[in-house]
């Protein structure tokens, strides 16, 4: 297969992953980036079967959202996408998501710190986008650049999040774990004060344990389950126990 290929199957397995864990639904989409040819592979707008998704369904655009191959239609948040890639050498993947415990933080008056030693790429908390607004041109794509500075995740007011990798495992896993641990501070603040991993923590563990290895375990797990899966919303979900 040809390296687009790859990527587009994989990209297509990650989509469908995601909306196995019910993180992608009627909203939310994901990308890869490829510097040699400047294209972008992205899973498409307008609420297409992401949970059925397959690699001749993805779009690809070029840096200024243009579409170039595939029906489309392309996200009208693609400045999340595009501006993203071009600022960053360790965001060649991207995911927006209305990924629902995570998205409470973008909403609630409470800010989001690690509260598992899984979250460590989170250490030292999250910015939030501050205005309750889509992210549909580049100068507010440029924004969340400029607020997200070398953070591997933003939080988009009364809206969702935004999540980076350096490969589309990375930002698969990155994405389940964000997940996981706001489920898990959520959940917790009901037996009382919740205590966050410091950021001397998340660096050790982070020393301990390469995010590379860990993103792609959670892969071939994942994976596993989604051959399984029979489709149905939610049906296949497998915590990061």
């Amino acid at each position: 297969m040809s390296d687009e290929s790859i990527l587009r199957d994989r990209l297509a397995t990650c989509t469908r992953i995601l909306a196995m864990q019910g993180l992608l639904g009627l909203f939310g989409h994901v990308s890869v980036y490829q510097p040699e040819s400047r294209r972008i592979l992205i899973s498409p707008g307008g609420g297409g079967d992401k949970a059925n998704m397959q690699a001749g369904d993805l779009a690809v655009i070029d840096p200024d959202g243009n579409l170039l191959d595939g029906t489309g239609p392309v996200p009208v948040e693609w400045p999340i996408h595009t501006s993203l890639h071009a600022a960053r050498g360790d965001a060649l993947a991207v995911a927006h998501l209305h990924a629902p415990y995570s998205t409470l933080f973008a909403i609630a008056r409470h800010e989001f710190h690690p509260v598992t030693l899984q979250a460590a790429p989170f250490s030292g908390g999250l910015p939030v986008y501050p205005e309750a607004q889509l992210i549909t041109t580049p100068d507010r794509g440029q924004r969340l650049v400029r607020l997200m500075e070398n953070k591997r995740a933003v939080l988009l007011r009364a809206h969702g999040i935004a999540v980076i990798g350096g490969d589309i495992e990375e930002m698969l896993y990155a994405s389940l774990v964000l997940e996981d641990d706001a489920r898990k501070a959520t959940q917790a603040a009901a037996l009382g004060e919740i205590v966050s991993v410091t950021e001397e923590e998340c660096h050790a563990f982070r020393a301990e344990m390469d995010l590379s290895y860990l993103a792609r375990r959670a892969w071939d797990y994942f994976s596993q389950l989604e051959r399984r899966w029979d489709r149905q919303a939610a049906s296949a979900m497998g915590p990061l126990a």
